[in-house]
């Protein structure tokens, strides 16, 4: 069985979510004599590589490159984990793997559904909809005027009533369409649909896309490591973390916004990531000098939990399952959310962490301050999780032990 994983990035030059995910999945099918490569759209390496056993395939931005290596590398299985559009992996990649191998692909992102990618109705509640084209082009409308400052009905209904916004209008329900055809497209093509996050399968199912292609799937366990949790000090340490990649997102803007507004002292905030926008690491470090780490072995990243009291994942966009809040619970770190979707899933209140609204950085500022507050004074979290590794992997390797044809 030869499978090709298929990817933006890859380690060591990128040190994301998902290019951690891939490698401990791709280490995880080696172990178990399936052989594995990668094909990376652009990695940093001038040419082919390997890392830890992994041989990484740079397609240096070329289809024809990707071409080349279906057509030469006899794989059985392409397994696509990431999609990224025009001059990107696109559609075409996927239809051009399946007329050499079985196709499958992990949704680490919500895409072609939400517009705005963060599933909430005008930006001020919940929503778990996004196949309808004039629902959808109101709220997208709405959003962007503002509508969460003043939430007023009436100023918006003469909005969506001015003549000019007609055809925008019409625009953005043309794009909400394509994007649910796009949808529907993926789901033709690929043999297997990867979900681990309960919430996303369920909004799927919702909107009529409930294919028994779709599959939830159980996700990373536990990285073999030092029992670091067992060498943990429950004393204060006076720092929390931030991991992530440095761009709006991720929501950096809204900690360091709220580090200014805290009113326990002496907290050090400790930044690790990727700089994706250049121009908003600057914004972020002039609103509050952080101590950024940049970015190291994820391995090694997991070993210095231990020092941090808190983990703080303030997002303002959809988190499908956070690897960083998974690791966090496997050693007894606490985590400061905001109620994206995926987060909010992951982190129950005043148990394994605590969670303050989404994209208020005051709520943040009160929310450490509460749990700074509440540590102090003896609160220790309590982490519920089942950790049934062997057999979560054994579940994952048998959709990779296929009769090929």
């Amino acid at each position: 069985m030869r499978v090709l994983f298929i990817t933006g990035n890859y380690l060591p030059g990128k040190n994301g979510g998902i290019e951690n995910y891939t490698h401990w999945l791709a280490s995880v099918l080696i172990q178990n004599n399936i052989d594995v490569e990668v094909a990376a759209l652009n990695v940093k390496s001038a040419s082919n590589y390997l890392y830890e056993k992994v041989k990484v395939n740079n397609l240096k931005g070329s289809f024809l490159n990707f071409e080349t290596l279906l057509q030469t590398g006899n794989f059985d299985i392409c397994h696509f984990q990431e999609y990224s559009g025009i001059r990107g992996i696109e559609m075409s990649w996927l239809i051009k793997a399946k007329e050499y191998a079985n196709v499958y692909f992990t949704f680490h992102l919500p895409y072609f559904t939400c517009y705005k990618n963060d599933f909430r109705y005008k930006g001020i509640e919940d929503c778990n909809t996004f196949s309808d084209p004039d629902r959808c082009s109101r709220c997208i409308i709405a959003d962007k005027s503002g509508y969460h400052r003043y939430r007023s009905e009436p100023l918006l209904s003469i909005l969506l009533g001015i003549s000019g916004i007609t055809p925008i209008r019409q625009i953005l329900k043309k794009r909400v369409t394509e994007q649910s055809k796009k949808l529907t497209e993926l789901i033709r093509v690929c043999d297997s649909i990867f979900i681990y996050a309960d919430w996303f399968k369920k909004i799927l199912a919702e909107n009529g896309y409930d294919e028994p292609t779709i599959k939830k799937i159980p996700y990373k366990t536990k990285t073999i490591l030092p029992d670091v949790s067992d060498v943990k000090k429950k004393d204060l340490k006076n720092k929390i973390l931030f991991v992530g990649r440095i761009e709006y997102q991720k929501g950096l803007h809204l900690l360091c916004h709220a580090m200014n507004e805290l009113e326990t002292g002496d907290i050090q905030l400790d930044v690790y990531g990727n700089i994706e926008d250049q121009a908003y690491f600057d914004k972020c470090f002039k609103k509050y000098p952080f101590n950024f780490k940049g970015t190291t072995n994820y391995v090694t990243l997991i070993k210095v939990f231990k020092e941090y009291d808190f983990a703080v994942m303030p997002s303002v966009f959809t988190e499908m399952y956070s690897l960083l809040i998974k690791d966090a619970f496997f050693e007894k770190l606490p985590v400061i959310a905001s109620t994206a979707k995926g987060n909010r899933d992951a982190v129950s209140d005043g148990e394994n962490g605590f969670l303050f609204n989404y994209n208020d950085a005051e709520d943040l500022a009160s929310t450490i301050d509460k749990a700074y507050h509440l540590k102090k004074n003896g609160w220790t979290p309590v982490f519920n999780y089942l950790d049934n590794s062997e057999r979560d992997v054994e579940e994952i390797i048998s959709y990779y032990k296929i009769k090929v044809n």
